[in-house]
């Protein structure tokens, strides 16, 4: 099965690395940390729990699978702090640093689990 790489559009066969951390799911996941920092109505925060949590779950995942020691961890612990069911109450202070950190982390992430191929090719 043919189908392009979220990593560079490239049309290869997409079984190659069965899991990903695409980098249109960490920009977007990255944006929406950013723009918690504004005063939002109260549902974006809840919306931003669920998103952020699957993204963070996902990547330990893909994190465990890619045989890394310490970051399966992290994201786990990052996905405990966002989770939306027992939901952890910080003031907005404390939320404003998260945030922006939280999506700089992703977006190492998405740098640390990129394919073996493209990590060769220094993209």
């Amino acid at each position: 099965k043919k189908g392009f790489c979220p990593f560079c559009s490239e049309k290869r066969n997409v079984m190659d690395e069965k899991y990903h951390f695409p980098l249109p799911l960490a920009l977007i996941v990255a944006a929406m940390l950013v723009l918690a920092v504004a005063p939002l109505p109260y549902g974006y925060y809840t919306l931003l729990r669920i998103v952020v949590t699957g993204t963070l779950a996902w990547g330990a995942f893909v994190a465990y699978l890619d045989r890394q020691l310490v970051l399966p961890w992290v994201l786990a612990l990052g996905a405990a702090l966002f989770n939306p069911f027992v939901p952890v109450h910080l003031g907005k202070e404390v939320w404003m640093v998260i945030d922006p950190l939280t999506a700089v982390a992703v977006l190492a992430t998405w740098w640390l689990l990129r394919p073996a191929k493209h990590k060769e090719e220094g993209a």
